[in-house]
């Protein structure tokens, strides 16, 4: 991930409020990770907590400069306090983790309950199109890099579930030696997700084309959402 433009996802996430006109000062960072994102937010004056269901993740957040406070969490029981945030990120593609549509839903609805009454939650998701067209394959085999990687993805259009096949070999230091995993993402299309925010209570739903300010497209690898809660 270290290619990844942490600071150029926060730009465009204060892009998206700039274009809403959205003032937020309390932020929960969903699936924060290692907490590149949140610590970003908080170095900008965001007052920020972050939650992964990783623990290892979470631990890494502490390190970050600033450190970012964060919890094991669930998505799909977060069990926030009720009207605490006034937005909610959650980026990365995360969501599409959550393989099962009642699970992201109530996501959702955790999410609402936590956000104060017309705040907003931004996210991400990759798309049909991306996940079907094997947009995960990739390798950097022979690249020189310490920490190589082949990623090999498998479509299944009959549950729409993308499952990818990672393997990385580690040349540095103890190295080298080989480790696996397994990675599935689940496309849901733009009016599965729009209706599932809807019946959670959020009354404002904004698309984007990832990165921009443009309607997503039949070529979208990545929307966005901005979605704000009623009241």
């Amino acid at each position: 991930m270290r290619g990844i433009p942490y600071a150029g996802w926060v730009d465009y996430i204060e892009a998206l409020l700039t274009h809403h006109s959205i003032t937020a000062h309390t932020v929960f960072d969903l699936a924060c990770g290692t907490g590149r994102v949140g610590s970003e937010l908080l170095r900008r004056g965001y007052d920020v907590i972050g939650a992964d269901l990783s623990e290892k993740m979470v631990r890494h957040c502490r390190e970050r400069v600033p450190p970012l406070p964060a919890a094991v969490m669930d998505a799909r029981e977060l069990g926030l306090r009720e009207g605490v945030f006034e937005l909610v990120v959650c980026l990365y593609d995360s969501l599409n983790y959550i393989l099962e549509p009642e699970g992201l839903e109530a996501a959702f609805v955790g999410i609402a309950h936590g956000l104060k009454p017309g705040a907003w939650l931004i996210f991400d998701m990759n798309t049909t199109f991306a996940l079907a067209a094997g947009f995960f394959a990739s390798t950097n085999v022979g690249s020189g890099e310490l920490l190589e990687f082949t990623w090999k993805p498998v479509w299944d259009s009959a549950t729409k579930i993308c499952r990818v096949e990672m393997d990385f070999r580690w040349l540095g230091d103890g190295g080298p030696y080989d480790y696996h995993e397994v990675h599935y993402q689940h496309a849901y299309e733009i009016p599965e997700v729009t209706g599932m925010l809807a019946r959670a209570g959020f009354v404002q739903t904004e698309l984007y084309h990832g990165y921009s300010l443009n309607r997503p497209n039949r070529w979208s690898d990545r929307f966005f959402v901005a979605a704000r809660k009623g009241g």
